[in-house]
């Protein structure tokens, strides 16, 4: 079902866009507190402030914001042995590297890691940028997330599901995406048996459209009746 395997990873990190949706940010939560109950580590960085949109969501303050960092490490996994040295030089106020392979090798250039800050992860994954590997369409980002999820028996808990249906929920439109199908309902049985919450939003008048909420109008003051016996009342000094 799925071409991605989280088996062979113990350190992952996992990217959010910039503006993400709610879909993608329920997501990576999901699959972050997933993995961290296989001991796994896993980070969660986004280039945008969290906003209380997202408040709702298990795990949403483990996010950090993405920040500029002053190492930079390249790395050619499994192509050391290829590599006879490297330089580098500055052009037009450009930095250029230059891998001088060894006689008769050449770099494979699509295995190259750039690795911000000096931290190696095993798995680095960008959240929204692609479909995770799943054949077909799917709805939304959280059901893949969930097929992922239950395909290779990772860990669920109520929180998770939770997080997985309120993205399934906010990811379709209230189910009303034309993409939502039979799989989308089945996942969303399968969160619901695994445990997850209701989440109902707060009903406000904002939440209706205007005018669809009758306004209470002023009432008028009444006329005097002129006609009407006076009755005049005196006050007794003693």
């Amino acid at each position: 079902m799925t071409s991605l395997n989280f088996s062979q990873s113990n350190s992952i990190s996992l990217v959010l866009p910039t503006n993400p949706s709610f879909d993608f940010v329920a997501s990576a939560l999901s699959l972050k507190l997933s993995l961290e109950q296989q001991n796994k580590k896993v980070d969660i960085t986004c280039p945008d402030e969290i906003t209380v949109d997202f408040n709702r969501l298990v795990g949403v303050n483990t996010i950090t914001k993405a920040t500029p960092s002053k190492n930079l490490i390249i790395s050619f996994p499994g192509q050391t042995n290829l590599v006879e040295k490297v330089s580098y030089s500055v052009e037009n106020d450009e930095l250029q590297l230059v891998i001088v392979p060894k006689t008769g090798s050449i770099i494979d250039t699509t295995k190259i890691k750039i690795i911000p800050g000096g931290v190696s992860y095993d798995l680095s994954l960008v959240v929204g940028s692609a479909d995770f590997g799943v054949e077909g369409e799917a709805s939304c980002l959280s059901q893949i997330t969930a097929v992922i999820i239950k395909s290779q028996n990772l860990p669920i808990n109520p929180d998770i599901a939770t997080n997985l249906m309120q993205g399934l929920t906010r990811g379709t439109n209230g189910f009303t995406n034309p993409k939502v199908d039979k799989n989308t309902f089945e996942a969303a049985a399968w969160l619901m048996a695994s445990g997850a919450r209701h989440q109902s939003d707060e009903i406000s008048a904002e939440s209706f459209p205007t005018g669809s909420i009758p306004v209470a109008q002023p009432q008028p003051e009444p006329e005097p009746d002129w006609y009407e016996p006076k009755i005049y009342r005196g006050t007794t000094v003693s």
